[in-house]
């Protein structure tokens, strides 16, 4: 049997939940693969700034934490499209907002999945959910952890912190980005 691994880069302008996503995608890994690595990158800027992180799961142990080229990207804003539209690996998915990010991409060897991310959020009653949305989408499409998984991990993180109010409705941006990555 083929040892599974999956690698992603969540990238976008800091105060986004670029790294809470990581966080979140890292500690559900955790519950399922031997080896789990988390990787943040971000400029000095509170808010406004790049940032990004890289989230791998392996059952083998992990060479580096670094990817320059991963096998997909959740983005958040033009300039990260277009940044790793160019750096994602063939055969790799890139997905992103529709309502942020419209364009199509330029390679062939590559996926760009578009989530209704923002429609979605605010639909459920709040913006700030998009990301989770995305993050949702991204393993309904790529099945890298079961959902159930992915609820605790956003139960860990939210559970006992001033956001705990927002605990219920990100875990139902998760699902709900996770049905629309189903959806045929």
């Amino acid at each position: 049997m083929q040892p599974k691994y999956f690698e992603v880069t969540f990238s976008g302008l800091g105060g986004k939940g670029v790294l809470t996503l990581g966080q979140i995608l890292a500690e559900a890994g955790m519950q399922l693969f031997k080896h789990v690595s988390y990787f943040p990158n971000y400029s000095p800027a509170m808010r406004g700034g790049e940032s990004e992180c890289t989230v791998i799961f392996s059952d083998n142990p992990i060479a580096s934490p670094l990817t320059f080229n991963p096998a997909h990207a959740v983005v958040m804003d033009p300039a990260s499209f277009t940044t790793f539209e160019m750096r994602l690996k063939p055969g790799g998915i890139i997905f992103c907002d529709d309502s942020v990010i419209s364009a199509k991409g330029e390679r062939n060897d590559i996926e760009v999945f578009h989530v209704p991310a923002s429609e979605k959020a605010i639909e459920l009653g709040d913006l700030q959910v998009a990301n989770m949305v995305l993050l949702g989408a991204y393993i309904g499409k790529v099945e890298s952890v079961p959902v159930g998984m992915l609820e605790r991990a956003v139960t860990k993180r939210f559970q006992g912190t001033r956001r705990e109010s927002l605990l219920e409705l990100n875990k139902k941006a998760v699902r709900e980005g996770n049905l629309l990555a189903r959806k045929p």
